[in-house]
């Protein structure tokens, strides 16, 4: 399998001079495995993911080939879902999109994403997407394949909701859990979706002085995102072989920080960065 990270900082996008080594666009993360095209979130990175989609999928003769992908949504956050307006092969009559995550309350992941899609938040409405999309509602602890790839989601920490995956195939495990609270120890369910795992991208938003309020006298505690620190324990405890620092809240040279003071306690870390890829 092949991870390629499109977008990784979090709550909402932070272009310009301060993020311009780890990137500022918000979640999006690709995994590929043979011919199956996986997509976990569709925060502003999907935009750019979506233009090399295009490229990508071409014969030899340079004509378009079907895309054929599937968008697992961790959550409906704005900046986990306000990129997908901007994804260019749901503009292509043809290709095949199938979009998977949990509803809230009494509405489900279709009604939520077609709502930020309504005027006057945006001209085109999802039904005027000319690709064929079908929408999956899962509730937590449900297993499913694509193709040869087996998914398994659950719930993580985070107000309003928020959901973790484990995708396995042919022995590889990803384990993806953003937008999750270590506090005051590993949560169970995240341990057991990134258990014996071979990469966790796990939620490593706050320095610990920002997350207990020492940064600027504001605590962030309850807030559903995770610090350095729970990531690195939760890798520990989990047996993970590498973990990747995800949704950052930080400019440049804070992260770095963060990545060098993980790296102490767990070596097999690195801070994501648009572009990173890592192959399993």
């Amino acid at each position: 399998m092949l991870i390629k990270f499109w977008g990784v900082h979090g709550s909402l996008p932070r272009p310009g001079p301060s993020t311009l080594k780890f990137g500022g666009n918000t979640p999006c993360v690709e995994i590929r495995h043979h011919d199956s095209l996986i997509i976990l979130d569709a925060g502003t990175g999907i935009r750019d993911l979506g233009e090399d989609l295009l490229r990508r999928y071409k014969d030899p003769a340079g004509k378009r080939r079907r895309i054929r992908g599937h968008i697992l949504f961790s959550h409906l956050h704005w900046d986990h879902v306000h990129g997908f307006p901007f994804f260019a092969p749901a503009f292509q009559k043809g290709n095949e999109l199938h979009l998977y995550g949990t509803g809230s309350l009494d509405r489900t992941i279709d009604q939520i994403i077609g709502d930020q899609m309504c005027p006057p938040n945006w001209p085109i409405t999802l039904e005027q997407m000319p690709a064929s999309i079908t929408f999956h509602n899962l509730s937590p602890g449900d297993r499913f394949n694509i193709d040869e790839v087996t998914v398994q989601a659950e719930e993580l920490n985070h107000p309003g909701g928020s959901v973790g995956y484990r995708i396995e195939a042919k022995g590889k495990i990803i384990t993806y859990a953003t937008d999750t609270e270590c506090h005051p120890c590993c949560d169970s369910k995240a341990l057991e979706l990134a258990r014996n795992g071979d990469v966790l991208i796990h939620d490593g938003m706050f320095t610990p002085e920002q997350y207990l309020g020492l940064w600027d006298e504001m605590s962030r505690e309850s807030w559903g995102h995770s610090t350095w620190e729970g990531a690195v324990e939760l890798a520990n405890a989990a047996n993970v072989k590498q973990l990747i620092l995800f949704h950052h809240g930080n400019e440049d040279k804070v992260v770095a920080e963060i990545e060098r003071k993980a790296q102490e306690r767990f070596p097999r870390t690195l801070a994501a960065y648009e572009g990173l890829e890592i192959e399993i």
